[in-house]
């Protein structure tokens, strides 16, 4: 049977939209901010949901390796109702918060924003509607538009907000003098050779992706574990196997699998997806989980640039300049997966938006909620 899917089509078309965006986003990176603003800055918090979150995971590192200063995280929620603003605003454009919404209308991001800037933090957008709640709400806003595609759950957006935080670290730590002008030129050459490369040999990637699929249709949950830059990758996959499969998922680090999903019993009946970079300091831990799940009859699907490791089912990635990197094409692989899953049970992306799931005028939804701001 043809399991050709609109996850699929859109994961073909990835490396080919990369360059498109990087060639809009990197020359408008150099107005972005002045130098003063960001010889000023002292923190950094990057918040967003769902993609935007993910993507925020996996290039929290490099922000921290390229600006040697404290970075956080932060879902919406806890930034909008709940974050301390002691610290917020006690210097001139500090911090510096960055948020994710692709559609800028994510009420819980504009949120967010808003209760920073009272507090007199400086607030960038990264957002593909210029006329958006979030491009007004932030105090500077860089346009990320993928051309039109085919719609399915998050990749082709998902990729254009990686690439372009991953760029950012780069031109913040270059300015800063933490990387030189060569190491900024290999590091971006980087962020588009890897999902090209891995793409390469489309047919080959593909053909395993299916086959992962075929021998886990009758999953009941799905795992994705990754460490540092490796765990944004991990919750990017555990979103997409709910939307686009509706399997219950989860996403953990090596160490949080040995203390809990160890534990799991239908284990048969479990997928797990393993992201594990070359050079990743939590390696060892990764090691320990595969042998152990070895040793305990569990098939791990691997995802890798690390020629040294060996899972059931292991896709190679290209080899990478840094352990930082990989998440630029190893997020691919779960997107195909998670693609082929649905086709397997007839399942439609998102449940079509039908039934429980429709949203008529009015109904509170991931676009609709109150906005407040408590402070």
């Amino acid at each position: 049977m043809n399991y050709d899917n609109a996850m699929r089509r859109q994961v073909q078309s990835v490396a080919g939209m990369l360059k498109t965006v990087f060639q809009e986003v990197e020359p408008a990176l150099h107005s972005l901010l002045t130098t003063p603003q960001i010889y000023s800055v002292k923190k950094l918090v990057i918040t967003g949901c769902g993609d935007g979150y993910a993507a925020a995971l996996c290039a929290k590192t490099a922000f921290e390796r390229f600006l040697e200063i404290p970075v956080e995280v932060v879902k919406p929620l806890e930034l909008s109702r709940y974050y301390q603003t002691k610290w917020v605003g006690e210097s001139p454009f500090d911090p510096l918060v960055i948020a994710l919404s692709n559609s800028g209308s994510a009420v819980r991001v504009v949120e967010a924003v808003q209760r920073m800037r009272v507090h007199n933090a400086l607030a960038i957008a990264i957002t593909g509607n210029a006329d958006s709640a979030l491009a007004r709400a932030a105090d500077a806003t860089l346009l990320v538009r993928p051309p039109q595609f085919e719609p399915s759950p998050g990749i082709r957006g998902y990729a254009a907000q990686l690439l372009t935080l991953y760029l950012l670290a780069i031109r913040l730590g270059e300015v800063r003098l933490r990387i030189t002008m060569e190491q900024a030129g290999e590091y971006r050459r980087a962020l588009l050779h890897l999902p090209e490369a891995f793409l390469d040999d489309f047919d080959s990637v593909d053909e395993l992706a299916l086959l992962v699929a075929q021998r886990h249709a009758d999953a009941t949950c799905v795992e994705a574990v990754g460490c540092g830059p490796d765990y944004g990758t991990a919750w990017y996959a555990h979103e997409k196997m709910v939307e686009a499969a509706g399997l219950p998922a989860m996403h953990l680090d090596s160490e949080e699998w040995f203390h809990v999903n160890y534990f799991l019993k239908d284990v048969k009946r479990t997928l797990l997806l393993l992201f594990a970079s070359a050079g990743n300091p939590a390696a060892s831990r990764t090691r320990e989980l595969l042998a152990r799940a070895r040793e305990m009859g569990r098939e791990t699907v691997l995802i890798t640039d690390d020629d040294t490791l060996q899972g059931d089912y292991t896709f190679r990635l290209p080899p990478a300049v840094s352990f930082l990197f990989p998440p630029m094409a190893a997020f691919l692989v779960p997107a195909l997966v998670a693609g082929y899953l649905a086709a397997l049970c007839g399942e439609p992306f998102c449940r079509a938006h039908a039934g429980i799931w429709r949203e008529d005028p009015g109904m509170f939804s991931p676009a609709e909620s109150e906005l407040l701001l408590i402070d």
